[in-house]
């Protein structure tokens, strides 16, 4: 069975990622969700950008230092000459998922954030499209143990493992009831059987070679987080 493919940061190729052009041009595609990672600002509002901070004419800003509204305003520098390439709020990437019919996968990128943020996020979509429908991953399990102890099995959740400090992390994901998400180099067939045989989920990033794409098929991998791939491909 083929692993359903998740478009990591949208589609761009064309776009800068995780822009609202990158969703939507992923949810045109033939994908099962949309991959994108969020901050808080200053004044507590959920963005969408991959690192904590970004360049905007040569000059480096830092999200959490800064207001929604001076966030958002603010053209990123990118390669692709993309003259559209704006920091956009969570509720845009949310809408562009639920009117296409893919499956938000949402990652925390600060460590631990207050219940109260948690909150707010979470009845916006439980709100807007229902909190069990989308997916929540992240490096550092906090947020996600936070989530599992509030809402159970609500949620799905999925702790994103990479080298360093994964063993120890994989074994809180099989104790809190959380699939894996792992970089792709870190996979072995024993780690898929034991979260299979708990009725985990496997996850793998980023995967965007037909080598690696055929080794995780025959591994019985559930999802891939890729750049390239699409359910057809």
């Amino acid at each position: 069975m083929k692993p359903l493919c998740i478009a990591h940061r949208g589609k761009h190729d064309k776009y800068f990622e995780n822009t609202l052009n990158a969703f939507k041009e992923a949810a045109k595609g033939d994908f099962y969700g949309i991959e994108t990672d969020i901050h808080l600002t200053k004044d507590n509002y959920w963005v969408i950008h991959h690192d904590p901070d970004f360049l905007s004419d040569g000059k480096k800003y830092v999200i959490a230092d800064m207001t929604k509204d001076e966030v958002i305003k603010l053209h990123l520098d990118n390669d692709q000459g993309d003259k559209d390439a704006y920091i956009p709020l969570f509720e845009d990437y949310l809408k562009i998922c639920k009117e296409s019919g893919k499956r938000p996968i949402i990652e925390f990128k600060p460590k631990n954030p207050k219940r109260k943020y948690l909150k707010q996020i979470t009845k916006y979509i439980d709100e807007y499209m229902g909190l069990e429908n989308v997916t929540f991953i992240a490096f550092y399990p906090w947020p996600l143990i936070k989530l599992r102890n509030k809402f159970h099995k609500r949620v799905h959740l999925q702790q994103l493992l990479e080298e360093g400090h994964y063993k120890t992390l994989y074994k809180w994901a099989k104790f809190f009831k959380m699939d894996i998400d792992i970089e792709d180099k870190l996979l072995t067939q024993d780690l898929v059987d034991l979260f299979h045989r708990k009725n985990l989920k496997v996850n793998c990033w980023t995967v965007d070679t037909k080598e690696a794409l055929k080794r995780l098929e025959d591994m019985g991998v559930d999802y891939i987080t890729t750049n390239v791939f699409q359910q057809n491909d």
